[in-house]
């Protein structure tokens, strides 16, 4: 027996005799810290059932071993140094190690050794305690998570007692509040009222609290330094195991910005943003506010659609910053006019709504219109350019001209529409103008269906020369005849055609016609002229005007030279640096090009001689007065001239009556077309009227 063994016995005999075996015994077995026990060498003698459910290991397999098979590698050679330096000097030593269990496993644990010696000072055993505590350590985590949580928080965050006395504050509250923790412990959240909401709001707040143990919502409190502000609220009621109210919980956000940008989206979906006034939306609020008193008051109210005539020139000119700095000029000087209790609107683009209110007659509302005319027609100064502009105002009543603001603002716009065709000024709602207007609406509907439905065909007025008579070209006009709208004329449909783009599809429509015709002329071996057809100056704005042109030509085996295409002045002057690249490369095709109208418009005379044209054609109004005025006698004499000696062939449309024709006749000029020689006529008739006449000479 060695003196380890003699030791233990030793140890377990005074044990025995002091009847402690037992009570040891079951502290060992029962105990739920881990205990191993060790030899004077470090040897495991015995483990207790806590130590076999910690660490895996059974007892069997670790009687004889050192407590080293535990060891994690967690912690350096110099850890266990002091360690056992701790236990040589003190006979003890704790701490927090990190050690392997048996399947692997790294967990933390908190142990304690310490040495056992008998009466003489001799070492006998090493006794070690230890416990798993991989759960406090997460719990630990925990709540260091959470008192970061807390601390870095941007949320304000206040824990009070059940009597609402503070408890703790975050950084977050001290930086809205102004409040350090210091300053707001014991006293309660009444420290931050504002003063804004009453006694009301807090009861039904506390009420809802109190029933469901939650309460949110926007709120207006004070800081420190007087300033209120509003945030957004939530308060938590905390309980503890019984159901008993332990704590609350107010969390909350500063919600300045965010009620700053509500304001400002608020403001931008009611006003306009380069003038101020009150938008679409908001006119609409005020409108039906206004109609509601006109009722009370028995009064009457007028709505201005004003839309800016030549606006669009200065913005394309000059600009669209100019632009915008007029619209703003031009809305401060409407609302100068207006009196104080009117409405001054901006629609958008050029267009203004006014409203007047507290009106009795119908003439006050005249009034204040030719006021606003007289305002906008005088100079406008902006950035060292004077400009001009009009302006053309519709006008409706209420309740004569409709009762509701959609209403009154389709009328104000068609009057306004109404005056604009009268060149400016202004012009009430009548229910001519509404007939006009879906009169209108009927043929734009229509008009899109006309080439499908076989609707649009062609009539042909002949050009002959004015000193033979003999046919030496034609003109394709374009007639449009509906099963119930009748004969709709030219002048009718056309603009309208234009105005919605239908005319893209009705000119193509149109050249494809013209060629077919043609080929059936010459096809009967019919002497057939030059055509004629209309260019719309809506077509210039496709970049493959001239390639399409070319192509239905081609298709068709037409030859481009017996196609002439006609343009109207004040077509060929608008972006005239890109029409007369386009003219230019129809001239190349072979085509024949005509200006039609000339002198109706702003003509620009250097420009023509740029220009790749074959034929002139004057314009009627001059013709109509050759023998009644004689400065369209002169005008004409000089336009007649002047294209012979640019080489053009003079054509003189609308001629009506012989005088006219002599007077053509001794200017020389080359053809002429209008009434005094043939109206337009169908394709049969114009054949069987100059084609086969020729061909029968």
């Amino acid at each position: 027996m060695n003196i380890d063994e003699r030791h233990t016995d030793a140890l377990w005999d005074k044990l025995v005799a002091n009847n402690l075996v037992l009570p040891y015994a079951r502290i060992f077995q029962d105990s739920q810290e881990a205990i191993i026990i060790t030899d004077r060498h470090s040897r495991i003698v015995i483990v207790n059932p806590a130590f076999v459910s910690i660490t895996g290991y059974s007892e069997s397999e670790v009687i004889g071993q050192r407590p080293s098979l535990l060891k994690s590698g967690r912690q350096d050679s110099a850890f266990y140094v002091n360690m056992w330096a701790s236990i040589h000097r003190d006979g003890k030593w704790q701490g927090e190690i990190w050690n392997r269990r048996k399947n692997g496993e790294i967990y933390p644990e908190w142990l304690s050794i310490h040495s056992v010696k008998d009466e003489n000072g001799i070492l006998l055993h090493y006794v070690g305690m230890f416990s798993d505590i991989t759960h406090r350590k997460h719990t630990i985590s925990k709540l260091r998570l959470h008192a970061q949580v807390f601390s870095n928080s941007s949320e304000g965050i206040m824990i009070t007692d059940k009597q609402l006395k503070i408890l703790s504050v975050n950084q977050a509250f001290t930086t809205m509040t102004g409040y350090t923790e210091e300053e707001a412990a014991g006293h309660t959240p009444r420290l931050l009222h504002s003063g804004l909401q009453n006694q009301f709001f807090y009861i039904k707040m506390w009420e809802t609290i109190h029933t469901t143990g939650l309460w949110e919502g926007e709120i207006w409190n004070k800081r420190k330094n007087g300033e209120i502000y509003p945030e957004w609220l939530s308060i938590t009621t905390l309980r503890n195991e019984t159901g008993a109210i332990t704590n609350y919980i107010g969390m909350f956000t500063d919600i300045t910005e965010r009620k700053q940008s509500e304001e400002h989206l608020k403001y931008l979906a009611h006003f306009d943003k380069l003038t101020g006034l009150p938008n679409r939306t908001l006119l609409s609020e005020l409108v039906n506010a206004a109609i509601t008193k006109t009722v009370q008051t028995n009064q009457k109210l007028a709505i201005f659609f004003i839309d800016l005539d030549r606006f669009k020139m200065v913005n394309d000119s000059l600009g669209h910053n100019i632009g915008d700095k007029l619209l703003q000029q031009v809305a401060d000087r409407l609302s100068s006019v207006v009196r104080i209790n009117d409405i001054v609107s901006r629609l958008g683009g050029d267009e203004f709504i006014i409203v007047l209110q507290d009106l009795q007659e119908q003439e006050e509302a005249r009034q204040i219109a030719m006021h606003l005319i007289s305002s906008i027609n005088k100079p406008f100064w902006v950035d060292d350019n004077e400009l001009y502009i009009n302006a053309s105002i519709g006008i409706c009543m209420y309740p004569t001209h409709g009762g509701d603001f959609d209403t009154l603002l389709k009328h104000a716009d068609l009057a306004m529409y109404q005056a604009k065709l009268q060149k400016g000024g202004y012009q009430f709602f009548n229910e001519s103008i509404l007939s006009t207007f879906l009169r209108k609406l009927d043929l734009e509907n229509e008009l899109r269906w006309a080439i499908a439905r076989n609707q649009l065909t062609l009539h042909y007025q002949p050009q002959v020369n004015a000193l033979t008579g003999v046919l030496e070209g034609m003109e394709a006009l374009l007639r449009w005849n509906h099963p119930t709208l009748g004969s709709v004329p030219p002048a009718e449909f056309i603009p309208i055609a234009e105005e919605t783009g239908v005319i893209m599809e009705i000119d193509k429509w149109v050249l494809k016609e013209v060629c077919a015709q043609l080929n059936r002329w010459l096809t009967a071996s019919l002497t057939v002229p030059s055509i004629a057809v209309n260019l719309s100056a809506r077509q210039f704005l496709a970049p493959d005007l001239a390639t399409s042109i070319r192509d239905i030509v081609i298709e068709t085996c037409c030859d481009p030279q017996q196609i002439v295409i006609e343009i109207t002045e004040s077509s060929s002057m608008h972006d005239m640096e890109s029409v007369l690249h386009i003219l230019r490369e129809i001239k190349s095709f072979g085509f024949q090009i005509a200006i039609d109208d000339f002198g109706k418009g702003y003509s620009a005379l250097g420009y023509m001689k740029l220009f790749p044209i074959d034929i002139l054609k004057i314009d009627k109004s001059f013709v109509q007065e050759l023998t009644s005025d004689s400065k369209s006698l002169v005008i004409t004499k000089a336009i007649i001239d002047m294209s012979h000696g640019m080489k053009l062939r003079v054509i003189a449309e609308g001629v009506e009556t012989m005088e006219q024709m002599e007077c053509l006749q001794t200017m020389k000029c080359d053809l002429v077309q209008g009434y005094v020689i043939d109206r337009p006529m169908s394709c049969e008739q114009l054949e069987a009227r100059y084609l086969r006449e020729v061909c029968s000479k």
